[in-house]
């Protein structure tokens, strides 16, 4: 049986990614840290003698690539080149292939990079090392910054034997995050089918995830988060195709700087600032477990502050809150830390004031009557409210009644803000 076609899939690096809201010291950091993971990248492909990395869109922002990093680009893709490793990319919306754009301007190497900047699909052969045929990619890339052709459709059905990737920058429809990104070179998942693909290999959708099973497509995320819209481990997919076998997918985590947002526990027995810290610790301590956390991570963190805490009065000014970003990000030992406040309030018992005879003890009473009185439910949220037209009763009571969860303290925290302490 032929060895499988073995390869390396990345997606939206965005090399030189501004961050203009952060100070000039985090800003180099950050930007230092885009360049180290496609470092990482490129190590992984040599490590795991790859037969190609594919490279599905974003590899830059056009005009804010920096000479220095369009030099370390050029010099990382030679080495794979020397070690015979084929690079495929496909241009996408940052960096378009129009002759006038920078990725159509780079001095790229000669041998074993391909660059596919063109609408018109393009496939090439990947030869191993020895010179036997591992596979073919074919792909098709953005020409302009806002390219909404379909090029999943022009991609052509592929007959054969050897294992084929179709290569795209593409948002398919309804995927998870797509709505937070222009419908770019928009596809269904149907236009992935039925062409004889082994593996899709896409980009333009910062979240990694399977888009389809049969044939196997996937987005990796990008290659290093860079706001906290892109938490979580960030890296590239290694895959292992062969005709008549399911695709071998692996995860292998590769920024070097992680963004995180913590949602502490406990808060309400936090009475001091060393009590608020331990909640804080306890909750990072957990993220820091996880198995795709790499040796000195670094990270960015977001530490959200909600519901009831005895230090709400202190918590709600901004000067509060920024020192304790502060004193947080040193005991942690992080590169930053922004602490945002979400409906705090000081501890209440929301307890003493049921079925009692005052507003709030009526209050009470009501949503908790909501919670059992279907038809009280129909009369207070009727079926036009909040975009629920059509949907089935049972399914508009359950959404309706999630809405409930944490009503109480708020209406708590609200009717007694004056009396409260």
């Amino acid at each position: 049986m032929p060895a499988p076609f073995r390869f390396v899939h990345c997606a939206d690096v965005h090399l030189d990614t501004p961050f203009r809201s952060r100070s000039r010291d985090l800003r180099h950091r950050l930007t230092e840290a885009g360049r180290q993971a496609f470092e990482g990248l490129v190590g992984l492909c040599l490590e795991e003698r790859v037969d190609a990395l594919l490279i599905a869109g974003d590899l830059f922002d056009n005009d804010r690539l920096t000479l220095a990093s369009e030099g370390f680009l050029v010099d990382q893709v030679a080495r794979l080149a020397r070690a015979g490793v084929h690079v495929v990319a496909v241009t996408g919306n940052h960096d378009p292939g129009r002759a006038d754009q920078r990725a159509h301007a780079i001095d790229w190497p000669q041998e074993r990079f391909h660059l596919l900047r063109s609408r018109k699909p393009e496939t090439v052969e990947i030869h191993r090392r020895d010179g036997s045929l591992a596979g073919r990619v074919t792909g098709a890339g953005h020409l302009t910054a806002a390219d909404t052709t379909n090029l999943a459709v022009s991609l052509p059905a592929i007959p054969g034997f050897d294992p084929v990737v179709g290569l795209l920058h593409s948002q398919v429809l309804d995927t998870v995050g797509a709505d937070r990104h222009e419908p770019y070179a928009p596809c269904s998942r149907e236009d992935l089918t039925g062409k004889g693909y082994d593996y899709w290999a896409l980009g333009h959708v910062h979240q990694r995830q399977k888009v389809l099973d049969v044939p196997p497509a996937w987005y990796p995320g990008n290659l290093q988060g860079r706001h906290f819209g892109e938490c979580g481990a960030k890296g590239a997919l290694l895959v292992s195709v062969a005709r008549g076998e399911a695709a071998k997918v692996e995860f292998r985590a590769l920024a070097p700087v992680r963004w995180e947002q913590i949602v502490p526990d406990g808060l309400i027995g936090a009475r001091t600032l060393a009590g608020l810290e331990e909640s804080v610790a306890a909750r990072f301590a957990s993220l820091r477990s996880d198995a795709d956390v790499l040796p000195g991570q670094e990270w960015m963190l977001r530490v959200v502050l909600g519901g009831q805490c005895p230090l709400a009065p202190q918590l709600e000014s901004a000067e509060e809150t920024d020192d304790l970003a502060d004193r947080l990000a040193a005991t942690l030992g992080v590169l930053s830390v922004e602490v945002r406040i979400d409906h705090i309030c000081r501890p209440l018992d929301i307890e003493a004031h049921r079925d009692q005879p005052h507003l709030l003890g009526t209050t009470l009473a009501l949503i908790a009557e909501l919670g059992s009185d279907d038809e009280l439910l129909d009369q207070v949220a009727p079926p036009h409210l909040a975009g629920l037209e059509g949907e089935d009763p049972a399914g508009r009571r359950r959404y309706l009644r999630e809405l409930l969860d944490g009503l109480e303290l708020e209406a708590a925290q609200a009717l007694l803000r004056e009396n409260v302490g």
